[in-house]
């Protein structure tokens, strides 16, 4: 796995890495336990974009926190440059954790109605243990206008400012601790659709002044695929597909991946429109009993007995495009590589 993990492609450290990481949670009544992540390996790269994809109850948010140290592996294990955050004294973790930060996706929630714009901008800084007023004043300020905003909105309270607005004031919030990584978790759902795409060209200009790395998590394939490196499709709590963008959004390998791409919006006539819409039965499944084998499988059209009874290992068929099927191949999913099948493991 080395390709995938990053290990042979970079001979750079990591940002990221990321080992058989599972993330579980107990029910309410602690009668069962919620499979949120379920072992998942990457490495995100410096400089690039990480798009994280998958419906609600994926476990993208979940896999997203943990990459900032706000949720606790239960195995495996979260390198931060090299780093484990879990060995960290308390003292230690506070100023590791100003390298990896997180922008959520509710600006409104984000930010304290009571505070000045710029007092919320210096917060994070004093909340890491920097005391010079002026210097953070200047270091906010500085943030302020490389959002793109004005210095008189640091005098500003959030309910007089707009939903784009407030989100970039989120992200100059995070940009005062000058992190290496940020994970943007649905940082744009929020948003009206007419400003998402400023929000989005925000990102791109200050990754290329700071040389930032990011971590995209969405469910909406054409956010990720517009912004993102490579992509990595999830689905409750594993992972379908990981690959370069291009090739994951043209040329996918699993069938999941290939469902979701159909589900794209295209602005063109239906007669133009070179794919068709596949629909997906059933409902994903919950993460308290997932199915066993294949995770995908009880929505699959292309399932058959070995998908019940075998895991599928996560390979990689292309270069650095990695699969979690038993059925595809290097040609495409098994409804492009193989005659279709019955399905019969959809219980």
């Amino acid at each position: 796995m080395g390709t995938l993990l990053g290990s042979e492609t970079n001979a750079v450290q990591p940002v990221i890495q990321v080992r058989d990481l599972r993330i579980l949670f107990a029910t309410k009544d602690h009668r069962h336990t919620v499979k949120a992540v379920d072992g998942v390996s990457f490495d995100v790269r410096p400089g690039e974009t990480f798009g994280i994809i998958g419906e609600s109850g994926s476990g993208k948010t979940t896999l997203g926190r943990a990459l900032v140290s706000l949720a606790k592996p239960s195995e495996g294990t979260v390198l931060q440059n090299g780093v484990d955050p879990q060995s960290l004294s308390r003292s230690q973790l506070q100023q590791h954790r100003r390298d990896y930060q997180i922008v959520f996706q509710d600006p409104n929630s984000a930010l304290n109605p009571r505070l000045r714009i710029l007092d919320s901008i210096i917060e994070p800084l004093e909340v890491a243990g920097s005391r010079d007023r002026n210097a953070n004043r200047r270091i906010a300020l500085d943030a302020l206008l490389r959002v793109g905003l004005s210095a008189e909105f640091a005098e500003r309270y959030p309910h007089q400012l707009s939903g784009g607005q407030k989100q970039r004031i989120n992200i100059a919030r995070v940009l005062t601790l000058r992190p290496r990584l940020i994970v943007c978790d649905e940082v744009v759902a929020a948003l009206d659709v007419s400003i998402r795409g400023d929000v989005l060209n925000l990102f791109a200009e200050l990754q290329r002044e700071f040389g930032l790395t990011y971590v995209f998590i969405t469910h909406d394939l054409s956010v990720v695929s517009h912004i993102s490196d490579r992509i990595a499709v999830t689905y409750l709590g594993k992972f379908m597909e990981l690959g370069p963008t291009e090739s994951v959004t043209e040329r996918p390998l699993h069938p999941y991946t290939e469902a979701l791409l159909s589900a794209e919006p295209v602005p063109l006539p239906s007669q133009l429109r070179t794919r068709h819409r596949i629909a997906l039965t059933g409902e994903i499944p919950s993460p308290i009993d997932p199915p066993s084998g294949c995770r995908f499988r009880t929505r699959c059209p292309h399932a058959q007995q070995r998908c019940a009874d075998e895991l599928p290992a996560l390979r990689e068929l292309r270069p650095e495009q990695w699969v979690a099927c038993h059925f595809a191949t290097s040609a495409g999913p098994p409804s492009l590589a193989t005659p279709s099948t019955t399905n019969n493991s959809t219980s």
